[in-house]
């Protein structure tokens, strides 16, 4: 961790940057932190304590993405390695059901997949390094806040509010990336700044190994190396004066070098299995015109289609409205409190034009603004899917500083910054409780019923005496939870749907399809052959309908 502050006068000041001197001190100042490590210690263990008791009402490992990766988990500590047994995408269409993974980057599943071979295959299990993961972002917050030049007491106060952020404990609670996004990340920028200020080796080794993690835990964490160039240019801009030897920079170039030997491996992998070494076809995300192009089979996307498919106003109207939506976020996801104190800190420090400050906080800056403008006007849809969200989670214990900035200005008094503080976190604690048990109800709610699914589908013939029942759905990643293999109702006409269904040997596709080819046909305002309703189950919204591959239109 990154401390700011030293020893000057005979007590322990709370003066940001002030520095001690005397050998009698020193003594008195260690005592003092020691004490403060402590009580960071403490707030650890609380966020650990309070995530193990809302474990309890947790059934699930969470709807969508983190399934995926708990799916994986399983597969991985059952020794399959990175592959998955149902199909979710058609980027690379696979030769059969169980392929392998090459979509998402492989350090996430890892965690549930270790903790599963050690302790048994429960989501409790899975679950237990993402909440030991998310009981450690306070510490993060505590150094990004020092290293701000907050006050020991103001660093712990901030540290505390990001122990219990309601997002921050609800995805400590799921089998996904943003837990150890943050963690990795923030120590990558937190590490880079050390080094650009103090001309030390070993912060950019560090900065470069975590950035490289991240990379394995999410693509988009290669964004980080844009902000590296633009961090830099802007401390040889501004920062000349304030910063030492400035002539070691040159060790900066060890973040992006040990960033791709650790993504090296994965991505020569990548390349054996798919010829890519990235995600196969990772550039149609440039180009989706719809949420639902992320499962089209055969359909091209391009430029050319993009430009057919919208008009310049509806191309326009969609990157404001992911931009609105967006902005929205930056405020939401703090919570009641935390928000006003936050921007209320940034105005402040707009007001100082505190350069040093500036400085610190540039590289979060910096990064929240790439990622701002790449989903936001680059991959909309993405943005629609949470994307944007997961990153701006990523940068939060970056800003929260700005909180306690903001208090130690507004607030003179020491005490009563506790008191303004301690309530907010209060009652953050308080609503994140609540969103972990909205979330667990809704979790649970659709596994009940996709378990009766589960047992629906078991219970109908097998079609072509493959032994197993194959549903084409919406929800690979639910359905295999629950013991059924699928494959994703391409986003296709019809022909193609069953041309896939053939592919893979599905017996029945599972509607209502959210696909426009066969809408009408759920629906009951068209009838085609070779869909063949066969179990509608009483009071469900969904129902089976079966191929008949020879029937004419």
């Amino acid at each position: 961790m990154v401390r700011l502050c030293s020893i000057q006068h005979a007590s322990i000041p709370e003066t940001p940057g002030a520095h001690y001197n005397g050998s009698g001190l020193l003594g008195l100042h260690w005592e003092h932190m020691l004490k403060s490590h402590w009580t960071l210690l403490l707030i650890c263990l609380g966020a650990l304590v309070i995530r193990l008791a809302l474990l309890g009402f947790i059934e699930h490992p969470g709807v969508g993405d983190p399934n995926h990766y708990y799916n994986l988990g399983r597969l991985l500590a059952d020794g399959k390695g990175f592959t998955i047994d149902y199909i979710w995408q058609y980027n690379n269409p696979p030769d059969d059901l169980v392929h392998p993974e090459d979509y998402w980057m492989p350090l996430t599943s890892v965690f549930p997949a270790v903790a599963m071979s050690l302790f048994g295959q429960m989501v409790q299990v899975a679950l237990l390094p993402f909440v030991l993961m998310g009981s450690l972002i306070p510490l993060v917050t505590y150094a990004a806040a020092r290293q701000f030049d907050c006050t020991e007491t103001t660093s712990l106060l901030v540290a505390g509010a990001s122990a219990l952020l309601p997002e921050f404990v609800l995805n400590s609670l799921r089998t996904d990336t943003t837990v150890p996004n943050i963690l990795l990340v923030c120590t990558s920028i937190l590490l880079l700044t050390r080094g650009l200020r103090r001309g030390e080796i070993w912060p950019f080794v560090g900065s470069g190994l975590a950035a490289g993690l991240a990379y394995l835990v999410r693509s988009d964490s290669s964004l980080l190396l844009p902000m590296l160039g633009v961090t830099v240019l802007a401390y040889a801009l501004w920062g000349r004066t304030t910063v030492a030897r400035p002539a070691r920079w040159r060790y900066a170039l060890l973040v992006p070098l040990l960033m791709i030997l650790l993504a090296a491996p994965w991505s020569l992998r990548n390349l054996q299995i798919s010829g890519t070494l990235t995600t196969p076809k990772l550039d149609y995300m440039f180009y989706l015109t719809d949420f639902r192009d992320h499962w089209v089979y055969s359909t091209e996307l391009n430029l050319q289609t993009l430009l057919a498919s919208q008009t310049p106003a509806q191309l326009i109207g969609k990157r404001l409205f992911e931009m609105a939506a967006s902005a929205k976020l930056l405020y939401t996801q703090l919570d009641v409190f935390l928000p006003v104190a936050v921007f209320g800190g940034l105005l402040l420090l707009l007001r100082a034009r505190d350069r040093e400050k500036w400085l610190t906080l540039a590289p979060a800056l910096i990064l929240l603004g790439g990622v701002f403008v790449f989903y936001t006007t680059l991959v909309p849809f993405k943005s629609e899917g949470g994307s944007f969200k997961k990153a701006y989670l990523t940068v939060i214990p970056l800003l929260l500083p700005l909180a306690g900035y903001a208090l130690e200005k507004a607030v003179s008094d020491q005490r009563m910054r506790v008191g303004v503080m301690a309530l907010a976190i209060l009652f953050t604690g308080a609503n994140a409780v609540e969103l972990v048990r909205a979330d667990a109800r809704f979790a649970a709610n659709y596994l009940n019923t996709m378990r009766g699914v589960a047992a629906q589908a078991q219970a109908l013939p097998d079609t072509n005496g493959d032994g197993e029942i194959i549903l084409m759905a919406q929800d690979p990643f639910m359905l295999r939870f629950v013991g059924v293999r699928s494959v994703m109702i391409p986003m296709e006409n019809r022909d193609v749907i069953l041309e896939v269904a053939q592919r893979y040997g599905v017996d029945y596709i599972m509607l209502p399809p959210d696909r426009p080819s066969l809408d009408a046909v759920y629906n009951g305002t068209e009838t085609d052959p070779r869909f063949v309703p066969v179990y509608d189950p009483t009071g469900r919204a969904l129902v089976f309908y079966g191929l008949d591959y020879s029937a004419g239109q």
